[in-house]
């Protein structure tokens, strides 16, 4: 997870920086395309096995809320200051641990219950509406959390039967044709200047996912989700180094609100015998 979040937040500054340049649907096609082709290799020496899919109404499932979260997530980077939008973009581990709790039949107690409310009061810190303007590419990002939690509840639910190297596969494939069709409509010719962040875009992508999935397919999603929110600290930093962008006090707050919510219930869930 610690690896997953580091690669996201260079995958950020990736978009950030292509977003000047080619359309949101084409950034999309980009890192699918490179993505689904570093897993070419495996998919060879895996035969039949690499498209052997068990469970293919979960995978459909992942490969359209993916979509949506990612369409979502891209276009908001390109306009908001990265700290802001990955503070905001960080209550999806709090949704994927509350489905948890609600699809996985797990019956949480009082102070998880508190603890996971706590978190979202972190998000509405950040966000403050009635307060502050909660414009669209706000709304997208609270919509791609959710989404990326429904994709994450995707790939717990098929770990008993689905490989992670498969996972990854069939997610990126799936993105691959989806996001090839607004791409068809809105194509721009790649500058020189944009294809090693094409490239990097690709590679961090790549690497993300599959840190992400094995991370999910082996530990419990209560546990391993609160160090995603290490997403946070990396992008702050990155935005003031590149960018010049310092998070503002309702940002900070919220975010370390967010994140000691989740490290709460990580330590209730390492306890033994729980």
């Amino acid at each position: 997870m610690i690896g997953a979040a580091a690669s996201f937040s260079l995958l950020v500054v990736c978009v950030r920086e292509l977003s000047t340049s080619l359309p949101t649907p084409e950034i999309l096609f980009f890192r699918c395309l490179f993505s689904t082709a570093l897993l070419v290799p495996w998919a060879l020496r895996a035969g039949r096995d690499a498209v052997r899919i068990r469970r293919p109404w979960p995978n459909l499932l992942r490969g359209v809320s993916t979509f949506a979260a990612m369409t979502m997530w891209f276009h908001a980077i390109g306009v908001v200051p990265l700290a802001d939008a990955v503070a905001i973009q960080s209550a999806y581990p709090l949704f994927t641990i509350l489905l948890a709790m609600l699809l996985f039949a797990e019956r949480p107690g009082i102070r998880r219950w508190l603890a996971t409310l706590a978190g979202f009061a972190g998000v509405l810190v950040i966000v403050r509406p009635g307060f502050a303007a909660v414009g669209l590419p706000t709304a997208m990002l609270l919509g791609a959390a959710l989404f990326y939690a429904v994709s994450n509840i995707c790939v717990k639910a098929m770990a008993d039967t689905e490989s992670p190297t498969r996972m990854v596969f069939t997610v990126n494939l799936l993105l691959l044709v989806f996001s090839a069709v607004p791409t068809a409509f809105v194509w721009t010719a790649p500058t020189p200047e944009a294809l090693p962040w094409i490239a990097l875009l690709a590679g961090s992508g790549f690497a993300a996912h599959m840190c992400l999935t094995r991370a999910l397919a082996i530990g419990e999603a209560g546990t391993v989700m609160p160090f995603d929110f290490l997403r946070l600290p990396f992008a702050a930093l990155n935005g003031f180094l590149l960018y010049a962008e310092i998070p503002d006090v309702w940002t900070v707050a919220g975010g370390i609100l967010v994140f000691a919510s989740a490290i709460y219930i990580a330590m209730r869930e390492a306890r033994p015998g729980r």
